[in-house]
């Protein structure tokens, strides 16, 4: 019958056009399973997915409550490198307290002498900021010059940014040696006005620095940060002012923005058993000048132990700060993933007149 010869043509071509679906549909699923693969196969090559979570409990007779329970840091990092590691970013989030992006950029490192660097990233004024990471940190809090003159506080100008700001720098060594140059800098321009933010003024603030090292576990550095900042509202202005000591700002009606030029100076020693650091830097927070210091010391047994102790001042003529602080600090680093510290400070208030002691437990679980 026609009718059943057309049938069995149509079944047969049916039956072609499902084999092909099929066959196409298998390329397709290898291809996106090869795709997959290489996606992945690249990811493990060039990218690292890492962070740390740090809680602790703290008592000090200066806070109230004078005991806390306390969530400092809960960070995740992703980091890549590619063209042969000539090219890399970071970025970093923080999951603690409001969530924020606290590193994102990008490097290009054609020559060991001339490096660039784009984004949001730490303020390389100092040492201890740029250099000295949450998770391999002597102490627990970091020193008063880190804390103010590099932005972790905003108690003198008003900004309160982790240590980083946006912008752009330049950065390298020169006389290589095996492992370390000799001579290494940061020079960059950045907007001075904090973290995920655009700048809220026309200038810009300037860092530079250079550490120069004569033997590899020997650190000198000196840097200098120009900043101007509008960020402080006009009546915290005349609050500080009405704090003053000093009558000619008791006086004086202070704008809203300000100069606050910055430089300091420092050393440090780093060996496999031995640390040994010192800084001082000194800042001019609109006519408010400020000094301050810290030096350390600590000493590295076998793993997983170490010990160190530091003291440090601020001073400036307004009054704001004029502390003292003794700190002793122990680390216990049993396995790569978890880091235990512990702290007793003792706090002189000259301002205040008052004196407070203080104990920090500190727990990192690290990935």
């Amino acid at each position: 019958m026609p009718s059943d010869f057309f049938l069995k043509q149509l079944k047969m071509k049916l039956r072609a056009l499902l084999l092909i679906i099929a066959a196409m549909a298998v390329g397709y699923a290898a291809e996106a399973q090869t795709t997959a693969e290489k996606v992945k196969s690249f990811a493990n090559e060039h990218m690292t997915l890492s962070g740390y979570l740090q809680a602790g409990f703290e008592w000090n007779e200066a806070n109230d409550p004078t005991t806390t329970f306390y969530l400092k840091r809960a960070r995740v990092s992703l980091t890549g490198n590619f063209l042969q590691e000539k090219m890399d970013f970071r970025l970093q989030v923080d999951m603690a307290g409001s969530p924020k992006i606290c590193d994102l950029y990008f490097r290009y490192k054609p020559l060991n002498e001339l490096n660039i660097q784009l984004g949001q990233n730490k303020l390389p004024f100092a040492m201890e900021n740029e250099l000295c990471g949450p998770t391999t940190f002597e102490f627990i809090e970091y020193s008063y010059l880190t804390m103010y003159l590099t932005r972790n506080a905003n108690k003198y100008d008003g900004i309160a940014a982790t240590g980083r700001d946006i912008g752009a720098q330049l950065y390298g060594g020169f006389i290589q040696r095996e492992g370390y140059n000799i001579i290494n800098y940061n020079v960059g321009v950045f907007n001075g006005a904090g973290i995920n933010v655009k700048d809220n003024n026309s200038s810009k603030d300037f860092v530079g620095r250079i550490i120069v090292k004569p033997i590899k576990d020997l650190s000198i550095s000196a840097s200098y940060m120009y900043a101007k900042t509008t960020t402080v509202k006009e009546e915290d202005y005349i609050a500080i002012n009405e704090q003053s000591l000093l009558p000619e700002l008791k006086t004086r009606k202070i704008a809203n923005h300000f100069e606050a030029p910055r430089w300091s100076v420092g050393a440090w020693y780093n060996s496999r058993h031995w640390v040994a650091r010192s800084e001082f830097a000194q800042a001019n927070f609109g006519g408010n000048l400020t000094n301050t210091l810290y030096a350390l010391a600590g000493y590295h047994f076998e793993k997983p132990w170490s010990v160190a102790a530091r003291y440090e001042f601020i001073r400036d003529e307004a009054n704001i700060l004029n502390e003292e602080r003794i700190t002793l600090g122990g680390v216990y680093k049993p396995y790569k993933f978890l880091r235990l510290q512990l702290n007793a400070s003792y706090t002189l208030n000259h301002a205040s007149d008052r004196n407070t002691p203080g104990v920090n437990l500190l727990v990192s679980a690290i990935f």
